[in-house]
């Protein structure tokens, strides 16, 4: 089978090789995974010549290593950033209004009821994290 690429599609796919093996390199989940598309991230970055984007893509010599050149990784990177950013507030938010929850829940509410509070709890620690950030929070 042969996939027909344009340039720009081919750096597209590089990006998301990126962003997919990003998370593979944070866990030991699944070694084997990560080692595959790692891999697999390797083989498409050497074909970097045939798309013409060996200024966007390099390979290092020493370290028998293909890298991305730095606009294209601070590119990636400001993807991550943002997702990061994002996951933290929703991460924080839904934690803290679960902990609430769990406070004041009444054993007889039904599941409807609970989720509506969780709901009710996280958008008020949204709108105030909205409002002040974390520098009026107190961690004791």
């Amino acid at each position: 089978m042969k996939i027909d690429l344009s340039k720009d599609q081919f750096l597209t796919l590089v990006k998301l090789l990126q962003l997919g093996n990003w998370p593979l390199g944070l866990t030991e989940a699944n070694h084997e995974l990560a080692e595959k598309a790692e891999d697999l991230e390797q083989y498409v970055f050497s074909l970097a010549r045939d798309f013409e984007a060996c200024e966007e893509i390099y390979y290092d010599h020493e370290e028998e290593y293909y890298n991305l050149s730095e606009s294209l990784k601070e590119t990636v990177e400001s993807i991550i950033d943002e997702y990061e950013e994002d996951v933290f507030w929703d991460q924080l938010t839904h934690k803290l209004a679960t902990i609430d929850l769990k406070r004041e829940v009444h054993l007889n509410a039904t599941i409807e009821e609970k989720i509506n509070r969780l709901f009710q709890l996280k958008a008020r620690y949204e709108k105030y994290f909205l409002e002040n950030g974390l520098d009026k929070m107190d961690i004791l």
